[in-house]
């Protein structure tokens, strides 16, 4: 009985041969458990980015399509706006793009009693816009910009109205906003791109829209 028991057991060979087996089998599978857990992490962020460029694209289109101004500034309030005309420019670094839209309500101020009161639709210099009798009420401007939003602790493009300012996207200190007018002035090019770390190496992901003007434009 002993000398059977003897027999059946494994060597100490036997069981080294086993554990590496094992040892690679299972390194095997680990690693491609973390390749498969960064693929999906991957894919996961490039959707995020891509929401957030459609997300901007659309917030500015929105704009553009019924601005009768456009223009860009370096200053803070958006004063001393330099027309966007026949040209191209990228929305950072300072320079914020200032769209005029036309003014549909009789306050813009939030809290007065006629800021939710629509103005008169008027007919005037071949035009149609609002206003009262047969003055143009005057233009809203609506800034879009790229800063560092304290209370969220990152860099934002922001949409300011007024005195409200609205993040348009979060995270944004590697995407990067252009916009360029058509040489008639009536569409423009709108693109969003970002940097992403693929595989070493900066690979620029881009996303753009074609915008048509559709007011008369006053700048």
């Amino acid at each position: 009985m002993k000398q059977s028991l003897a027999h059946g057991a494994f060597t100490l060979a036997e069981m080294l041969i086993s554990m590496t087996g094992t040892t690679i089998v299972l390194g095997a599978l680990l690693l491609s458990s973390m390749q498969l857990q960064r693929s999906l992490h991957s894919s996961e962020l490039y959707a995020i980015k891509q929401a957030a460029q459609r997300r901007l694209l659309d917030s500015l289109g929105r704009d553009l399509r019924r601005s009768i101004g456009v223009a860009t500034t370096t200053t803070i309030g958006g004063s001393g706006g330099v027309p966007l005309s026949g040209t191209g420019a990228t929305i950072e670094n300072g320079t914020s793009l200032v769209l005029t839209l036309p003014g549909y309500y009789q306050s813009n101020t939030p809290g007065a009693a006629t800021y939710d009161q629509p103005l008169s639709v008027i007919e005037a210099n071949n035009y149609v816009d609002y206003g009262t009798g047969t003055q143009h009420a005057p233009g809203v401007p609506v800034i879009f910009r790229k800063v560092f939003v304290e209370s969220d602790g990152c860099v934002c493009f922001v949409r300011i109205e007024a005195d409200t300012q609205s993040i348009v996207v979060e995270d944004a200190e590697n995407m990067h906003l252009t916009v360029t007018m058509a040489a008639d002035g009536r569409s423009a090019i709108a693109q969003v791109t970002y940097l992403s770390p693929r595989l070493g190496s900066q690979t620029q992901i881009a996303m753009h829209d074609q915008i048509l003007l559709r007011n008369i434009r006053a700048d």
